[in-house]
């Protein structure tokens, strides 16, 4: 019996250690479809040049932006673009803060400007979301391999501590 309970508690805390690892990945992810989502309006901008208000719920609809919680409210008031834009964002608690900060760039941005202004400050906006990119994968990778080891020297602590 008290093994099988040293092996739940073993199990169970691995677990948590694991889940806290795969948060951090889930971070390097969701900055990595936020660099999809500026490539897709750098390349809807380049090739169409639409409305703002039709730009944003055919992006929404996309199934590689679906996980994007601002992007599907601020297509949803799409008419009022900027406010709804940063609004979206402002209430989006998924996002991290760096990530919130350049979207609100190009939420001020698009429509705002020429042509040329509007993709020299989606490509600035790139070069940001790539170095966050590069910052959060290397973050997870290191504090990744931190989480799962406490969860198991953790687990192991408490088997021996209630033995």
């Amino acid at each position: 019996m008290r093994f099988t309970g040293a092996i739940l508690i073993l199990t169970a805390c691995l677990f948590g250690g694991c889940c806290a690892a795969d948060r951090l990945k889930c971070r390097a992810g969701l900055i990595q479809t936020l660099m999809q989502l500026n490539n897709a309006l750098m390349t809807e901008l380049e090739s169409r040049l639409p409305f703002i208000a039709e730009l944003l719920p055919a992006l929404a609809e996309r199934p590689a932006f679906r996980c994007l919680q601002f992007l599907r409210e601020a297509a949803q008031h799409a008419e009022q673009f900027p406010e709804s834009w940063d609004k979206a964002v402002r209430d989006d608690k998924a996002l991290p803060e760096e990530a919130r900060a350049v979207l609100t760039t190009i939420g001020q941005t698009l429509g705002s400007t020429t042509l040329e202004g509007q993709l020299s400050a989606l490509r600035l906006c790139e070069q940001r979301l790539t170095a966050l990119y590069t910052e959060s994968a290397e973050y997870a990778r290191q504090k990744g391999t931190l989480c799962r080891s406490l969860g198991l020297l953790g687990g192991m602590f408490l088997v021996i501590l209630l033995i």
